[in-house]
């Protein structure tokens, strides 16, 4: 907190920062412990930050700082088409743990909210009480924290192209896990994000108050998941979002100054294991109650993340035993087939099964596939730091159709309907 509002270099370093450039691909990472952004590309096109863990970023800084950010993006040509990328990053434990402080606002200026700043002598003397917390943002007095997200793009008044933000794992972040900010034209889709809002609320009680939380004024705002804010014709399908506490928004859509939100351009498919649906998203989001779903891995046999709900109990497996005179030569039910290493269809509805050892991974997930709606399965490394060495386990559909069509046939040879994995294997 003394370095607060002086922002020496120290504290404000980034892992990787750019300050304006096109075709950039930014891939195959980990970017730790940093104190302001893990990765941060400002004034750029065609950009892609792909396949890489970013976690412990945005500890110390006083930029209100995100993980991994999209800011100010300014197209190099009337291209319409999707040209920036945030796409399977693994991102956790981001989170701002010092108010934000901006030198260059003037004490009657706020970016946030209604409020005539100027009308308030306490704002102009710098006091706490007597100043709304709204004039108070970036300034001394801010003894709170709203910021620190996941995935996020923001402030890009980007004339031509979209940008998408697509299978991230986000979760134990300080606000939100996935935020469309002041941009228009994007997808979200197929992100997990959970057990995000780290930053207290203070009408419930931490189970570790840790030095940075005591002396906030105020708790957070009540959202913890995917949040689309003043971002109009963007599409949103297939995420699965878990809040950190029922109360917490885990998909909301909200405008500056209270105004009605756009509506979206298209969406569906998302589900929600934990927390509350804004109205103008309720149509595209269902609720689910298997939590392994929203990433919350259901094993006995794992490690468990937080919160751990209760394992669904599972058909018993009965032994087979093979007599002197059978045959050990039966086919198996699933065959092995090659996928290199873009192992997982990413656009056959599947569900994400629970995380095993490897010498029992095939076993479990099989008879998972078994005892489901299931056609095929595979298997992955699992990239969750706390699953190290872990299979995770993607069950395909039975019940639902593969679209595009082009993808329900030999999907293995179209680049677009499968994705990069470690480890992989099909079945």
């Amino acid at each position: 907190m003394a370095d607060r509002e002086m922002k020496r270099s120290y504290f404000t370093g980034r892992g990787i920062a750019i300050w304006a450039g096109s075709y950039i691909y930014i891939h195959d990472l980990k970017v730790h412990h940093c104190p302001a952004s893990g990765i941060r590309v400002n004034k750029g096109d065609y950009i892609t930050i792909a396949d890489s863990e970013v976690y412990s970023n945005t500890w110390w800084s006083s930029s209100a700082e995100s993980a991994i950010v999209l800011a100010e993006s300014v197209s190099v040509d009337t291209n319409t088409w999707i040209k920036m990328r945030l796409t399977n990053n693994l991102v956790y434990d981001n989170i701002n743990k010092i108010p934000y402080y901006n030198p260059n606002y003037a004490w009657d200026y706020s970016p946030i909210g209604n409020e005539d700043c100027s009308s308030y002598s306490a704002c102009e003397q710098e006091l706490v009480e007597g100043c709304p917390w709204e004039c108070r943002y970036g300034k001394k007095t801010q003894d709170y924290i709203i910021d620190g997200m996941g995935v996020y793009v923001t402030f890009n008044t980007y004339l031509y192209g979209q940008m998408e933000l697509s299978d991230n794992v986000a979760y134990g972040n300080g606000i939100n896990g996935v935020v469309f900010h002041r941009t228009d034209r994007g997808v979200v889709k197929r992100n997990t994000v959970y057990d995000n809002g780290v930053v207290p609320r203070l009408e419930y009680e931490e189970a570790v108050m840790e030095d940075w939380m005591v002396n906030l004024s105020k708790s957070r705002q009540s959202y913890s998941g995917i949040v689309l804010n003043s971002a109009e014709e963007v599409k949103l399908w297939s995420n699965n979002v878990s809040a950190r506490y029922e109360t917490d928004y885990a998909f909301n859509t909200v405008e500056d100054g209270g105004a009605t939100p756009p509506p979206l351009s298209a969406g569906g498919n998302n589900r929600v294991c934990k927390g509350i649906v804004s109205p103008e998203l309720a149509s595209v989001v269902s609720e689910e109650t298997d939590a392994s779903v929203c990433g919350i891995v259901v094993s006995s046999s794992s490690p468990t993340a937080s919160p751990t709900p209760q394992p669904t109990p599972q058909p018993t497996k009965q032994p087979v035993t093979l007599e002197p005179t059978d045959s050990p030569t039966v086919a198996p039910k699933y065959i092995e087939i090659s996928c290199g290493n873009k192992c997982h269809l990413i656009q056959w509805p599947y569900k994400m099964g629970s995380s095993y050892v490897p010498s029992v991974a095939y076993e479990e997930c099989e008879f998972d596939c078994d005892n489901g709606d299931c056609k095929a399965f595979s298997l992955q490394d699992d990239t969750r730091s706390n699953f190290s060495g872990y299979k995770r386990c993607f069950l395909y559909k039975a019940s639902k159709e593969p679209s595009p069509e082009i993808c329900a046939n030999d999907p293995l040879s179209h680049p677009f309907c499968s994705y990069a994995t470690t480890g992989g294997s099909f079945f």
